[in-house]
């Protein structure tokens, strides 16, 4: 998610401590179901990542222009939400709250890999972001990590539904250009979205219980090729080997909720957000976000796993 300071804090600070997680919470509807199997048809795989990949970008270079508020009004849903401490408020309504940001101020990020569904409509997106303040930092640029889910709306634009971002303590490497996430092994049964999402739902609830026992033996065959975590203050972690490792020496959670899941019509991919608390350090606490892709035998596995510590 990309971070949104309280109003009493610099509004340009994206990776501010305090995070908003941003959320869109869009019913499924007969319309919108056709539409979407229409753009699939048309726009599906490779063409329709590239387009998402395209309104990125797009976004990332309006921010230039118009400054980061009024661009995150014109390229998130309507429908976002976020998360503030425990309250869960519009996205929207609480950028407009925002002051305008310095014009001096700069906020640059690009899409660097990512992933889509196969009916085109729902996936995301991850990449290196700078964020320059004159006057601070010794002139050099403060460096973090942003992850967004975008979701085809009715017109058949993309728009944000979900941003998170972690600090970084130096720039994040990736390969040149834009990267697929590689996945070859794609769900192609049949699946109401009540049962898709349902079954995410179950999924996540399962993973976040069985974490409180240690988050290795939890997340162990849960895991995409190619998954990556996003910790604040931390390199991201990629590849299962090197995630399982890591989490080794972890604590398990001391408590943990699933709040939301939403998938995919072609039910393949989805993500979920909930609640989350450390054992051992009481300020380890706060929201969780998992992007999931599903194989052809049907199990979900953590493609993209970020914790938003509040």
């Amino acid at each position: 998610m990309r971070r949104v300071c309280p109003p009493k804090r610099d509004p340009s600070r994206r990776w501010a401590l305090l995070t908003v997680a941003l959320v869109a919470v869009v019913a499924t509807v007969p319309a919108y179901a056709q539409l979407v199997r229409r753009s699939a048809e048309r726009e599906g795989g490779p063409s329709a990542l590239n387009e998402m990949v395209r309104t990125e970008q797009q976004f990332a270079a309006r921010g230039l222009v118009v400054g980061w508020k009024q661009a995150f009004l014109e390229y998130f849903a309507d429908s976002a939400v976020g998360f503030d401490g425990e309250q869960v408020v519009p996205a929207k309504e609480m950028f407009r709250k925002q002051p305008d940001p310095p014009k001096d101020r700069r906020l640059i990020w690009e899409p660097r890999y990512g992933d889509i569904a196969s009916s085109g409509d729902l996936g995301y997106l991850t990449g290196p972001v700078r964020r320059i303040v004159p006057g601070q930092n010794n002139g050099q640029p403060f460096h973090s990590l942003y992850a967004s889910i975008w979701k085809r709306q009715p017109d058949g634009s993309f728009k944000v539904v979900m941003d998170m971002g972690v600090p970084t303590p130096r720039p994040v490497a990736f390969a040149d250009g834009f990267t697929p996430a590689r996945r070859t092994d794609v769900y192609t049964g049949k699946v109401t979205a009540e049962a898709a999402i349902r079954s995410l739902k179950d999924t996540d609830a399962a993973l976040t219980n069985a974490a409180r026992s240690g988050q290795a033996d939890a997340y162990r065959g849960h895991l995409a090729e190619g998954a990556r975590f996003h910790r604040p203050d931390a390199m991201p972690i990629v590849g299962q080997e090197a995630i399982l490792t890591w989490l080794a020496g972890q604590p398990g959670y001391a408590s943990g909720e699933s709040k939301f899941a939403e998938t995919s019509m072609a039910g393949d991919l989805g993500y979920t957000y909930g609640a989350y608390a450390l054992k051992g350090d009481q300020l380890s606490r706060g929201f969780y976000v998992r992007v999931w892709t599903r194989g052809r035998d049907g199990v979900w596995r953590v493609a993209l796993d970020v914790l938003q510590p509040q």
